[in-house]
């Protein structure tokens, strides 16, 4: 007989499911995709013909830990704040992956900003000195209210800043988040962020550089998270081979990630990666000194998508959030 399948909310998702709780799956499934034992399709990314910069992409993984297939639809719109709506929106279906069955349709967006922000707060965990006392966050949307929330938690900060172009986001956040921290979080500019932090999470849809050469102190660490498409860039290209650099992955990255545009201007070679941070998690060199420069270059793969939707998925059979279809 087949199972129901559950509708589940963005509003469901996030009442009951916190971004911290799935950083070490994350960790975890990174690992063990670079170990073999998990599926990861090629991303579909394309332009939608509308007029103005439009993009859908199609997102689908499968790892063996969480027994689960995961397909996502995703859409950008960078126009849509004039239409007073967001720029991303995405759904994910969930199936079993052996009898195929639809187990769940639940909104997409906050998941993907969990998956995002939890990978920057793994890339911190694994890369950034062990005494980092100051993060910085820039870019004050959701994601970079997830990225505080789970970066945050990986590293003993005494200080937070954030700094948004928007500078009334950046002070919404920190009114909102406050509550939640006890130590400082301060609005700042992106220089004084930058030069401030041990930490630097971007998450942002810039297509200008926003995180200047000149402000990186030796010893920093980025997890660049907001670079998904060719156009993107959130970091001074100058900055990047002072980076000891590592992809989620790199096929990816080099096409579309925070380096994209340096290699294809020549700037960097196509073996500009030192690896994977899965390779890191199972073991191989990260950080060698206190004084590199390191930088995890995260545009977003679907194991991680299928890790945290497992998560969801167990919560809400354990709360019994959300409604219940029977689709036979």
């Amino acid at each position: 007989m087949a199972r129901e399948t559950i509708l589940l909310t963005r509003q469901d998702i996030g009442r009951q499911i916190d971004v911290v709780d799935g950083i070490d799956a994350i960790e975890q499934a990174m690992g063990a995709y670079e170990r073999g034992t998990d599926y990861l399709p090629p991303k579909a990314i394309f332009d939608v013909p509308v007029g103005e910069p439009a993009f859908a992409a199609c997102i689908t993984g499968m790892t063996r830990a969480a027994n689960l297939l995961s397909m996502k639809l995703g859409h950008e719109r960078t126009n849509n704040p004039q239409r007073k709506l967001p720029t991303t929106s995405s759904w994910i279906s969930c199936f079993d992956p052996l009898t195929g069955e639809l187990l769940m349709i639940c909104d997409g967006t906050l998941p993907t900003m969990y998956r995002t922000a939890a990978a920057a707060a793994v890339g911190a965990r694994q890369l950034a000195r062990a005494d980092s006392r100051t993060l910085a966050v820039i870019g004050a949307g959701q994601l970079g209210r997830e990225c505080l929330r789970a970066v945050a938690s990986v590293r003993p900060f005494t200080r937070i800043v954030v700094h948004d172009r928007f500078v009334e986001m950046a002070h919404s956040l920190v009114r909102e988040m406050s509550g939640r921290f006890t130590v400082p979080l301060e609005v700042a500019s992106a220089e004084d962020a930058c030069r401030a932090a041990d930490v630097i999470v971007t998450a942002t849809n810039s297509r200008e550089p926003i995180v200047m050469n000149e402000w990186i102190r030796p010893g920093t660490h980025l997890s660049c998270m907001g670079a998904d498409l060719h156009e993107k860039i959130e970091c001074e290209m100058a900055l990047l081979p002072r980076c000891r650099l590592f992809a989620d992955k790199i096929e990816h990255a080099l096409i579309r990630g925070e380096v994209s545009q340096a290699v294809e201007k020549g700037l960097l070679g196509k073996d500009c990666y030192v690896g994977s941070l899965g390779e890191v998690i199972n073991g191989a060199p990260g950080r060698r000194s206190a004084e590199e420069i390191t930088m995890f270059d995260g545009v977003g793969i679907g194991i991680q998508d299928t890790t945290i939707v497992r998560t969801i998925y167990d919560q809400a059979v354990k709360q019994g959030l959300g409604q219940r279809i029977a689709f036979s």
